[in-house]
This record gives C-alpha cells, structure tokens and sequence, in this order.
C-alpha cells in the first residue's frame, strides 16, 4: 500500500471515529428515563435485595426494608428470586442468613432459606 493510500485510509478512520463519537454524545445522546428497577437483572437485583437485608440486619427497620424492596416488585416474589440467585452465585453465609432473616421478617421464607436461618 503506498503512503498516500494508507494517509487516505487513516484520516477516514478518523474522520468516521469523530463523526461518531460526535453524533453519539451531541447530536442523540442515550436518555434514561423512567428506568424502574425491577427491569433490572436477576444478580442486580439479588444485590439490592441483598443491601436491603444489610440495613435490615443492622437497624431492624422491616418498615424501611420492604419500602427499599418495593421497587424490585412484590416481596414474595422477590427476596425467594434474590435469595436463590444469591446462592447460586456462591455468596458467603453471611449475606445468605441475612436474606433468609428479612424473608423470616417479611413471612416469605421458603424451605431452602430454613437452613440459614439461626
């Protein structure tokens, strides 16, 4: 390839890569709008049942809990859901018990979340 060619093909490179890295921020940059949590990913939402649970553990505030797990959907359907991605995806004990302890608060423990129960 001779140095004009290759010149050629670098400054189209570079003109293209411009050209979109412009059109992508300025002109139609991504907007979120009215993203809802539970449309998250079930390992996403594990972590928020999961961080609920934390606070949980520490203040005892079940009011405070199932307000920070009403965005991921009902709590019957979500902290079973949370705690088995939690346990598949090898969490310590620790995090399992505290889940198992607000599915104990909240009446939604299944027979699996029993043995991580103290």
């Amino acid at each position: 390839m001779s140095r004009p060619a290759r010149f050629a093909l670098a400054l189209g490179f570079a003109f293209g890569l411009a050209l979109g890295l412009y059109y992508g921020w300025v002109v139609s940059p991504v907007q979120y709008t009215d993203t809802e949590p539970a449309s998250l990913r079930a390992d996403y939402k594990a972590e928020m049942a999961l961080m609920a649970a934390e606070v949980f553990a520490a203040d005892g505030d079940l009011d405070g809990a199932q307000a920070r797990l009403a965005a991921l959907g009902p709590a019957r359907e979500a902290i079973p859901a949370a705690f088995e991605t939690a346990l598949a995806a090898g969490k310590p004990q620790a995090d399992l018990r505290r889940l198992a302890a607000l599915a104990a608060a909240l009446d939604v423990a299944t027979p699996a979340m029993r043995d991580y129960l103290r």
